[in-house]
């Protein structure tokens, strides 16, 4: 992974109800219960009134299992909105054992009297199908009676299912509109899902500006995702002046709520100097915590740390594990890394014939290094049976993708006719373009190519020239050629 990539996911939008929503939940203190309780039809006030006075004690000490049982009092005593709550804890497993179907339960009582929240949840248990079963048409008909009742978490929900077309008719521009609404009432999820669309976009025009104000909203709101992607915005310099610090800062705050990118690109802001100080010990910390979860960018990292002994004791055996993890989630990175374990032998017994299955995935997913590899695997027979045309095909794409020592290769092979026909015009085409990219192979054969005049017109100063850019680079055969030809001039003036 070079400098400027990062984590997948900031490129790609995912609109998916979060687990737990707290807003209209929990976050709603529960003191304001008590409004309810002295203004709403509920049985038995000073019941309620010290259910509820305690609850918010308890809500204040994070005793949730306190919480808990005052809803219960309160909700036995009919009060709408203390069911919701008992179904948000059930949810969440908060003061009590976690349970979908019990949470579903409550959210329907609370529902069945009219509590916005508890309609918007028991949309959100139908589109994620947990406690009942998955149903996007009732996902669709609880999330719009919510946000008819303008209830932001039900029209947040509205604008997924537009988004994806579950239960509706897909409609960039509904979900959109839904968003908005939810947006302008302060949903974090939504203003996080509208920055994703503007830095994406998707059913509307490109805007980093937007992206940025948007992402950043949310995030002030403790949305991690936010959070992680506004660290991204600062990183690539989209919509902001480039800052590492900022972006480290975010990260920071995204992992500390258990953002696997963000943990992933906090260590690697640690290992490279990027925003903090360097340290391979912190590094190895946030990186191994994202590993650990699964994410398959810092399982790849992890194993080039063992593989290097940065900030942990260098180890090829855990280095493969690692990069074994990532690879069999398609990272193509990671595909690319364990066909060099499985070749040299490190960290697993040598086998050519992994080494060339694992490389063709990579190839085969785009990855151009791992295509310019497998060129090479088919030139010299490692892994599979020798083929020179097969050879020319994967350095082919490979040098189209910009690749230099892909080109290298292109030009030997129709230097010398092998896998393709002899042609020395694309010989030195392919030469010129791979020595423009300072590929000291290139170089040197482009010199061949002009010494003798093939594919080029005949030019021994532009080969010198030529094998002298390569001898610099340390390329042997171009050091000895320009010996040679020195020692010449110098023999010539001496005589």
């Amino acid at each position: 992974m070079s400098n400027n990539d990062w984590a997948p996911k900031v490129d790609t939008p995912v609109y998916s109800p979060p687990s737990s929503r707290r807003r209209g939940v929990l976050t709603v203190v529960v003191v304001l219960l008590a409004a309810f309780v002295l203004l709403g039809p509920g049985r038995n006030y000073y019941v309620q009134w010290s259910a509820a006075q305690k609850g918010a004690a308890a809500l204040q000490a994070k005793d949730y299992a306190e919480v808990f049982r005052q809803m219960k009092i309160m909700a036995d005593a009919g009060n709408v909105d203390a069911k919701g709550q008992l179904g948000a804890l059930y949810w969440r497993g908060e003061g009590v054992a976690q349970n979908d179907s019990q949470a579903v339960y409550w959210w329907k009582k609370s529902a069945d009297g009219g509590n916005a929240e508890a309609i918007a949840a028991l949309g959100q248990a139908y589109l994620m199908g947990r406690g009942v079963e998955k149903d996007s048409r009732l996902a669709e008909s609880f999330s719009r009676k919510a946000a008819d009742k303008h209830n932001m978490n039900g029209q947040y929900q509205l604008g997924v299912l537009y988004w994806q077309g579950q239960g509706v008719a897909q409609s960039y521009e509904q979900a959109l509109y839904w968003w908005r609404k939810a947006g302008d009432q302060g949903s974090g999820e939504a203003e996080y899902s509208l920055g994703q669309v503007y830095l994406n976009g998707q059913g509307v025009e490109r805007n980093d500006q937007l992206a940025l104000k948007f992402s950043r909203q949310s995030a002030d709101k403790g949305n991690a995702n936010a959070q992680y992607a506004l660290g991204v915005l600062y990183a690539q310099g989209r919509g902001v002046a480039q800052s590492f610090e900022q972006a480290a800062s975010w990260w920071r705050k995204a992992a500390d709520q258990g953002s696997l990118e963000a943990a992933f690109c906090l260590g690697r802001a640690y290992y490279l100097n990027q925003g903090v100080k360097k340290d391979d010990q912190a590094a190895i910390v946030w990186v191994k915590k994202a590993a650990d979860l699964g994410e398959p960018n810092a399982q790849a990292l992890l194993g080039t740390l063992y593989s290097r002994g940065h900030g942990v004791e260098q180890d090829d055996r855990l280095a493969f594990g690692w990069w074994m993890k990532a690879a069999t989630t398609g990272l193509t990175e990671a595909q690319y890394a364990v066909p060099a374990a499985y070749g040299q032998g490190k960290g697993t017994p040598r086998d050519d014939g992994q080494a060339f299955a694992w490389m063709s995935k990579a190839a085969n997913q785009g990855f151009v290094f791992a295509q310019s590899n497998l060129g090479g695997y088919y030139s010299m027979g490692q892994g599979v049976e020798k083929s020179a045309e097969q050879a020319v095909y994967w350095w082919r794409k490979a040098a189209e993708a910009g690749n230099a020592e892909a080109g290298a290769n292109l030009a030997r092979a129709y230097s010398l006719g092998e896998g393709v026909g002899r042609d020395d015009a694309l010989a030195a085409t392919w030469a010129q373009k791979a020595s423009d990219g300072r590929n000291a192979d290139a170089q040197y054969m482009l010199g061949i190519l002009y010494s003798q005049g093939r594919g080029v017109a005949q030019d021994n100063d532009l080969a010198f020239r030529w094998w002298m850019k390569a001898a610099v680079q340390g390329h042997v055969v171009a050091q000895y050629n320009v010996g040679v030809r020195v020692s010449g001039r110098a023999g010539r003036r001496e005589g």
